[in-house]
């Protein structure tokens, strides 16, 4: 189910064209389903009200919509921003937690993943941090000490085909995040070295200041704004994953850093 049935061009996949809050337009299509995974969010720079109604609202709507067509079981992906300590600033995180509770009260065989950066040659997250890793001097808010644990979407992929299979991982909460924990400075002057011969140079950049001078300018000024307070976040509070059982099936295999930005990069 996409608003873009263009981007799925793979062999074996039927694309449904639809809106998550327009279920009457695609309820049919889910008969004779037994699993749903809900992946469709509304990510970067918006205001409250629109993550609000994307990220709850549109939630409630597709678990609405299951219920209704006899689905079983339900995955939803969350996000590692729910396990941040607060998000006064965030309304995406604030978003996700909300999320997460109705999936809980549906009903239905739940699971929850909350996947750390996801990172793949289409990602946006990617693209962002790919160009502020290239500039000349790199902003670094907060110091970059805060730690990261990337995934790669391909290994993301597989933790996801394996609740599909596996009953057993319903009713669970499950972090992702792939095998090498790093600081984000560490991240950036990697991806920097690949793409400009040598090491970075940082410009420290205050985290929570920054948030704290962008939020009340996001009333007036957030369709202007570079990025908003909420995007801040991941650089003050550690990206990490806690091990779990569906995790752990899959650390041995994962690509590590290293071999995920060889991979982003191998097409310049």
């Amino acid at each position: 189910l996409s608003r873009n049935v263009s981007a799925f061009p793979e062999a074996g996949v039927r694309a449904v064209h639809g809106r998550i809050g327009e279920p009457e337009g695609w309820l049919r299509e889910l008969e004779g389903t037994t699993e749903f995974v809900h992946m469709a969010a509304l990510t970067g720079k918006a205001r409250a009200s629109e993550f609000q109604r994307a990220n709850v609202d549109g939630t409630r709507s597709v678990l609405e919509a299951c219920k209704r067509a006899g689905v079983r079981r339900f995955l939803f992906i969350s996000s590692i921003a729910a396990t941040y300590p607060e998000h006064d600033a965030y309304p995406y995180g604030r978003s996700k937690l909300e999320a997460e509770a109705l999936v809980r009260e549906s009903g239905l065989d739940w699971a929850i993943v909350r996947p750390t950066i996801v990172m793949s040659r289409r990602a946006k997250i990617w693209h962002s941090l790919e160009g502020l890793a290239s500039l000349p001097v790199v902003p670094m808010f907060g110091g970059g000490h805060v730690r990261i644990q990337p995934i790669h979407a391909d290994d993301l992929a597989l933790a996801l085909e394996a609740w599909l299979v596996d009953p057993s991982l319903d009713r669970g909460t499950y972090d992702l995040g792939g095998p090498e924990v790093v600081t984000f400075r560490d991240f950036l002057g990697r991806i920097h070295r690949r793409k400009k011969g040598g090491d970075a140079k940082f410009l420290p950049l205050p985290g929570k200041g920054a948030i704290a001078v962008l939020k009340p300018l996001e009333k007036f000024l957030l369709p202007v704004l570079p990025l908003s307070a909420g995007q801040l976040y991941s650089f003050v509070y550690d990206s990490t994953a806690k091990p779990n059982p569906l995790s752990e099936r899959f650390v041995a295999g994962q690509r590590n850093v290293d071999t995920m930005l060889d991979d982003l990069l191998k097409y310049g």
